[in-house]
């Protein structure tokens, strides 16, 4: 079963340009964002935009969120872009600041 999302745009450095190591932000303007066992918004996943996942990480005490990609297994880290929605259900499920997206991984 999949979760019902919101498009969320990508947005990245003009100065620096894309850091992600051929990451998805490097392919891509926009997202699905899911949070794992909601319906957060009322898009399915589709073939058009990859699907990114919401993370919850306590650093230091503090609450961290980003976004990862669903169809990377294993680690990610910054690649220097985030995603953000005027959507105000996106506000309300997730953040009212632009979230981090964690599509970059070191290639062997």
């Amino acid at each position: 079963m999949t979760n019902k999302g919101l498009i969320c745009g990508i947005y990245e450095s003009k100065e620096i340009g894309n850091c992600s190591n051929g990451g998805i932000s490097s392919k891509y303007k926009d997202v699905l964002v899911i949070i794992e066992g909601q319906d957060i918004g009322p898009f399915e996943e589709s073939e058009d935009r990859p699907t990114v996942k919401i993370v919850k990480r306590i650093i230091c005490g503090e609450e961290y969120i980003h976004a990862e990609p669903t169809s990377i297994k294993g680690g990610c880290m910054a690649g220097g872009c985030f995603i953000y929605s005027c959507d105000s259900r996106f506000m309300e499920a997730i953040s009212s600041y632009p979230i981090s997206l964690h599509d970059r991984q070191e290639q062997n």
